[in-house]
């Protein structure tokens, strides 16, 4: 089972910062799920809200801010808000990119076309499936997921819809015989989120191929 931290370790370091991402390597996850945006000057950037508000001590959009504006805020603890190239450099592990931002497609279709050892890390993911078909068709090569906030009858479909090869689904409702019926369309199942031991052995019991948690400090390999 592949153990992915949320934004990094989420729960004990800044978000979506390079600290957080090596934090969450340090206390055993095989994947880091990240989220990507693109600056006014056409950077790729690590970051999950629109704005840089609630993570930095800045304001603004993102998509309004240069890399050179955005590199002088705090994104706590002193760490800075990472490009997607310094990330994958820093990093060695999987990844599960969401993307936030379309415009965020080619250039990381572009990164993945021309390094064939990361797209084999890197996981595309989004809740929209125009994105991932956006992506499909910028790098018929990728490995793409949806995610799904809660899981429902018809994620199957959606995710077929949106030609993508994984469904991350809110664990809420998730059931062994649903997870099977993924399992039998050929798609693979991340469950979200997992945030303690206990929750971890429901996951287990589910029979996902992942989770996602904010917490990977609180799990251990004895739970998987």
């Amino acid at each position: 089972m592949i153990i992915t931290g949320h934004r990094g370790a989420l729960g004990t370091e800044p978000e979506n910062t390079l600290r957080s991402f090596r934090r969450a390597v340090a206390d055993g996850c095989d994947e880091i799920e990240l989220d990507l945006r693109v600056t006014a000057d056409g950077e790729l950037v690590i970051l999950h809200d629109a704005t840089v508000d609630r993570t930095t001590n800045g304001t603004g959009e993102v998509a309004s801010l240069t890399l050179t504006e955005l590199r002088g805020l705090d994104a706590g603890l002193g760490e800075v808000v990472p490009t997607w190239s310094e990330t994958v450099a820093a990093v060695d592990v999987r990844f599960q990119a969401e993307v936030k931002a379309e415009a965020a497609v080619p250039l990381l279709a572009d990164s993945l076309r021309s390094d064939p050892a990361l797209a084999a890390r890197t996981l595309v993911t989004s809740f929209h499936p125009e994105i991932l078909l956006a992506a499909r068709r910028a790098f018929p090569g990728v490995t793409t997921g949806r995610i799904f906030g809660r899981t429902t009858p018809d994620v199957l479909a959606l995710t077929r819809e949106a030609e993508a090869t994984w469904a991350l689904c809110g664990i809420t409702g998730l059931t062994s015989a649903f997870v099977a019926e993924l399992h039998t369309a050929g798609l693979s199942v991340t469950a979200w989120p997992v945030p303690d031991a206990a929750t971890l052995e429901q996951a287990v019991a589910l029979g996902v191929d992942g989770i996602t948690t904010d917490n990977p400090h609180l799990l251990t390999r004895s739970n998987v």
